[in-house]
């Protein structure tokens, strides 16, 4: 058995209570009033091209930001070796990076190319399975020789559409920061670099980062010590575990009890996993997808 006590937080928290999965307070409509680009969507099979103006998404997408500041409109999307758990790896990519979401219904997959840092296109694929990987379009829609109507279109459903495309899609910001891994708690322990990783919190239905894990009952482990962190199951499965194993990068090694729920000034903050930084935007490393954190290794003078 995973970490029952945080899953069971997140699935309070609903709709935010999968973040992966579902928004909160992270996830708003864009207000109509957004000056936008306008998209082409391909609906089911057959169907013409169809144009949009003064679109927004209510399914699929949200704010995100790791600050007070609201940041911008994310793509989500599982990606393939994301986990099985419904709290698993998240993608997000800036909605203005994207160039392209296509949907196999046959297949039950979508492909999203989206601009990476560099400016070369990269293809991120995925089941739709998963809620995230499910979009909804609100918009107006210009009907040759009609004039404009109010249309909505689903994707990722079985008579969903086939695809959406936008014009002008810009690449997404360069990451920076140290490398390190995450291995993902799957059966190929299937691993994925991320830049920047730092301690993600959940407060009030926010996201946000500290530079320290905490672990019971009042032992704090900054991330710039940390060289690697592995989950340790039950020895009942049957059972829930919070236990990790720490290494610091002075070699010393412990078994701590991962304490989830912190107070920082005053504000009740939930530990829910670990959030780096990827080519096409964020990765989010939620707490029971991880089975294994491993730093990037000091160069050596």
């Amino acid at each position: 058995m995973r970490r029952l006590s945080i899953s069971l937080l997140l699935l309070a928290l609903s709709p935010l209570a999968n973040p992966c999965e579902a928004g909160g307070k992270d996830k708003k409509t864009p207000a109509k009033e957004d000056k936008k680009d306008y998209l082409f969507v391909v609906p089911p099979a057959g169907g013409k091209e169809v144009k949009l103006v003064d679109w927004r998404f209510t399914l699929g997408t949200r704010k995100f930001s790791l600050s007070e500041t609201p940041g911008p409109e994310y793509l989500e999307i599982r990606e393939e070796k994301s986990t099985t758990y419904r709290n698993g790896i998240l993608t997000l990519i800036p909605l203005n990076s994207v160039k392209k979401i296509t949907y196999d219904r046959a297949k039950k997959g979508i492909a999203v190319i989206a601009l990476q840092a560099n400016g070369d296109e990269t293809t991120l694929v995925g089941h739709t399975k998963f809620t995230s990987n499910k979009i909804t379009i609100e918009a107006d829609a210009i009907l040759d020789g009609l004039g404009s109507a109010t249309v909505k279109f689903n994707g990722g459903t079985d008579k969903g559409l086939h695809s959406v495309i936008f014009p002008a899609p810009k690449p997404a910001a360069k990451v920076e920061g140290a490398q390190a891994t995450v291995i993902a708690d799957d059966k190929e322990k299937s691993q994925h670099p991320a830049y920047d990783i730092q301690a993600l919190y959940l407060t009030n239905g926010q996201y946000r980062v500290l530079p320290y894990i905490m672990f019971k009952k009042t032992v704090k482990v900054d991330l710039a010590k940390l060289a690697g962190l592995r989950y340790v199951p039950p020895v009942d499965k049957k059972k829930a575990s919070s236990d990790y194993e720490i290494t610091l990068k002075d070699g010393a090694k412990h078994t701590l009890s991962l304490l989830t729920t912190i107070a920082v000034d005053k504000k009740k903050m939930t530990f829910v996993g670990l959030v780096g930084r990827v080519p096409v935007g964020y990765r989010l490393f939620m707490l029971d997808a991880i089975y294994e954190y491993r730093a990037a290794e000091e160069k050596k003078e």
